[in-house]
């Protein structure tokens, strides 16, 4: 019955379309029925973070699946966390007291078991949206799950030391696939703290386009690209990036714990420091992939949909991509003027859409220049198979800098010169009064909220890691600029708070 009501509504909104639209309605979300939008028997392997991955067979549970609960009195799936501390820790400690908790994972299983999971859209179809008193009141987030093992990968309390061999043949062939622009596997094997996976797969990461710039390659290592069962501390992979492009190498670790912390399910990040044949090539952005065990640990119950590299790439070749077709018909065919009645009810059938808007603030309080709210490609869909469409964050290494703080809280797409399109989605979803209340109300919350602790947090990742950057014979600039980038950033931080309390107003 839910997925008919999901197909009714998908073909009323198309015929509507090619009639010219519907006529005038009251409230265009009142009464809204949002079903279920159907579940998807998919069991796809996930995509390889910012490129797409040769697909690998699903690793079998070991474990009963968790239930799918909602977290009722603070941030789903993360402790509340305490500030961090003023003045910022010595960095050659190696334990942070008031990170340790979320970087480790010792976060209570049990949390929120006796909430039933919202419904999706249920907020998109009230008279009023009140600001959130926490991320749980601002949507669904499921929370994550993450096994003690794979947490010690992500560790922030401390930096991590990670270790690449080649052999000489190995290392060779994987130059000269950095020379071709080829993102190509070859032969490696993979150490941390004692432990060695003798065969993992080694390929250059990131786009071939900036690859002459880099002074250090960057990494997609793959643990079940030879064994289809390979894992290390249950990952199928992990993501190496050095960014060139900016002094302090501290954004996407930055934008993740942000985006969790408001809420959002995204990537556990953390700093590594990177050997390979046993020289040092500097601190790493250790960022975990979003694919099947990813989704097992944020949606135990519903880890089987479908992931959408890009927007539109699926993680398994295989997958039946009909419902992301119908979502980008609906929002292809649907006039930017006019009465959007029918288009609200199917958009709301095909998406959470409070996880959307709460996934919106995220980025614009980032000032971000190319991602999901700026009409370009660095975000991933989700097809869950009860909640509908989410957008997951991906790839913030140009968030606070290359947007201005004054950058528009509700149409920007990114430099003029890096030539985004305009968001058609996000254009419609803003002529929603009662979504763009609640998009406001995310804003509001999250200013006061975790935004307020980010410019303590940046200031921790860079005394963490600065000893480890100024060691770096590969560093994209001196210690100076490291040092003024990181002043940078919490300047930007300021900067983009008060803008948009400026917009917001009273």
């Amino acid at each position: 019955m839910k997925s008919l009501r999901w197909t009714v509504r998908c073909c009323a909104l198309l015929l509507a379309a090619a009639c010219g639209g519907g006529g005038g309605s009251p409230d265009p979300t009142a009464g809204a029925d949002v079903p279920d939008p159907g579940a998807s028997d998919v069991a796809d392997e996930g995509a390889t973070g910012s490129e797409s991955g040769d697909p690998a067979p699903v690793e079998t549970l070991d474990e009963p699946a968790i239930p799918d609960t909602a977290v009722p009195d603070e941030a789903p799936g993360d402790p509340a966390p305490d500030p961090v501390p003023d003045p910022a820790p010595d960095p050659s400690e190696d334990v942070t007291p008031d990170v340790a908790a979320e970087a480790t994972g010792d976060v209570p299983a049990e949390a929120g078991e006796d909430a039933p999971a919202e419904d999706p859209g249920d907020d998109a179809a009230t008279d009023e949206t009140p600001v959130p008193d926490s991320a749980a009141d601002a949507g669904t987030d499921e929370g994550t799950h993450m096994s003690a093992k794979k947490a010690e990968m992500f560790d922030e309390t401390k930096v991590l030391e990670f270790r690449l061999t080649f052999t000489a043949a190995e290392w060779q062939k994987f130059l000269g696939f950095i020379a071709k622009g080829e993102k190509s596997d070859v032969h490696c094997t993979f150490e941390y703290n004692g432990e060695v996976f003798a065969d993992a797969a080694c390929k250059p990461k990131g786009n071939p386009d900036y690859w002459p710039d880099q002074k250090k390659p960057q990494f997609t290592v793959r643990f079940n690209k030879f064994y289809s069962a390979g894992r290390f501390h249950g990952l199928r992979r992990i993501n190496l990036e050095a960014s060139p492009f900016h002094a302090a190498p501290i954004r996407d670790r930055l934008g993740m714990w942000f985006a969790r912390e408001a809420g959002v399910d995204a990537s556990a990040c953390n700093h590594v420091n990177l050997f390979i044949d046993g020289k040092d090539y500097g601190p790493y952005m250790n960022i975990e992939p979003l694919d099947r065990e990813f989704l097992e640990d944020h949606f135990p119950a519903d880890e089987y949909g479908t992931l959408y590299e890009e927007g539109y790439k699926p993680s398994d070749s295989g997958a039946d991509t009909t419902r992301l077709d119908n979502l980008e018909a609906i929002v292809d065919m649907e006039p930017l003027d006019g009465d959007h009645t029918l288009f609200f009810l199917a958009l709301d059938a095909m998406m959470d859409i409070p996880q959307v808007l709460r996934e919106m603030a995220v980025e614009v309080l980032l000032s971000t220049p190319d991602n999901f709210t700026n009409g370009s490609w660095n975000f991933y869909y989700y097809d869950h198979p009860e909640r509908g469409f989410l957008v997951l964050p991906w790839d913030f290494d140009d968030i606070l800098g290359d947007a201005p703080a004054t950058s528009d809280i509700y149409e920007y797409w990114g430099p003029p010169d890096w030539g985004n399109p305009p968001n058609k989605m996000r254009q419609l979803i803003n002529r929603n009064p009662v979504w763009k209340a609640e998009y406001e109300a995310n804003l509001a919350w999250m200013l006061a909220g975790p935004h307020a602790e980010l410019a303590a947090r940046a200031q921790f990742y860079c005394d963490q890691i600065r000893a480890t950057v100024a060691a770096d014979p590969y560093k994209a600039a001196d210690i100076e600029d490291f040092d003024a980038d990181c002043a940078y950033v919490k300047q930007h931080l300021a900067e983009r708070a008060a803008y948009v309390k400026q917009i917001l107003g009273p």
